[in-house]
């Protein structure tokens, strides 16, 4: 009966050893997606960093909230229905003031909701990346937020900013254009945002060329982050070296369905998780330790009937 034992225990040990490993690790995300009954609530008085992905698709917007201040990352006006989940998405987030409207590129389903979405909130100030005549997008929302006397500001690659009234949550500026004549989906200005030791990867929609720029001399400061926002709505192929240079152990995808059918395939392959935007309304919530993942409830989930409320 000892041999017995002792064999069980020998066989026993290793996988002890494992589970113990797993468990004392600290996750890096944590993903309630799957529990849409139960909040997970952060100890009180704890400084969060906040982003919230409207129900777009094929179209980008993003909303990043730290304290008492609010960032939108691109705003779609792909359509009426487009609109609709931007402004439900900031109603179900309380969000009543912009501060700031951070264009990656200016493609219609990238800028031009920015000017329905100052008719409904009060905004900043205007964040360009393109020079402010470069298309009829530029021009049109240029026009409209100078006309409203709303400040326009212009960023490029290596540029930072920041959240927070202790600049808490720093966000830098990654943008290339190496032969000076790329199209404006690969000269789209990326933003990694950190706070504390965690860090997501704004993608914009760069393509081969930046891609493998960025994947081949990576900036100062290099491009790891835990979470990456799939680029150009999850319809491109990701190069290894760019994809490895992120080691995201997340990816958020929003494209329509049958568009991204290559992009997961290579997250399956690479053995990635992922999140397909047009599911829920996806928040990620951190403090700056650890990632929460999870649905909001939101205040207008109808995909099909016009809110009165936005009336």
């Amino acid at each position: 009966m000892k041999h017995l034992l002792s064999l069980l225990l020998i066989l026993l040990l290793p996988l002890y050893a494992a589970a113990e490993t797993t468990a004392g690790e600290a996750p890096v995300i944590i993903d309630r997606t799957g529990n849409l009954t139960e909040e997970y609530h952060f100890p009180e008085g704890t400084p969060i960093l906040e982003i919230v992905f409207p129900r777009v698709y094929s179209s980008d917007c993003a909303i990043v909230r730290y304290g008492y201040d609010t960032m939108m990352i691109d705003a779609s006006l792909a359509s009426e229905e487009m609109q609709d989940r931007i402004r439900s998405a900031l109603q179900s987030m309380g969000v009543t003031y912009i501060d700031v409207a951070f264009n990656s590129h200016p493609h219609d389903d990238h800028i031009n909701g920015f000017i329905p979405v100052a008719e409904r909130f009060p905004v900043g100030r205007l964040v360009l990346t393109f020079e402010e005549d470069y298309n009829e997008n530029t021009i049109r929302v240029t026009d409209y937020y100078n006309a409203h006397d709303i400040p326009i500001e212009h960023v490029g690659d290596g540029d930072v900013f920041y959240m927070g009234p202790e600049e808490d949550v720093e966000i830098r500026v990654l943008q290339r254009n190496d032969s000076g004549t790329w199209e404006a989906n690969n000269r789209s200005a990326m933003l990694h945002i950190r706070f504390g030791e965690r860090s997501i990867l704004f993608s914009g929609d760069v393509e081969n060329h930046a891609q493998r720029s960025f994947g081949e001399n990576p900036p100062e400061g290099g491009l790891k982050a835990d979470i990456l926002k799939y680029p150009h709505h999850g319809q491109v192929k990701l190069h290894d070296p760019f994809f490895d240079a992120i080691g995201p152990e997340l990816v958020f995808m929003n494209g329509a369905d049958q568009v991204m059918t290559g992009g997961k395939n290579y997250l399956d392959k690479r053995k990635t998780p992922y999140l397909i935007g047009y599911t829920g309304l996806t928040r990620l919530r951190t403090d700056g330790k650890v990632w929460v993942v999870d649905y909001m409830h939101e205040i207008y989930t109808d995909r099909n009937t016009k809110n009165p409320e936005y009336q």
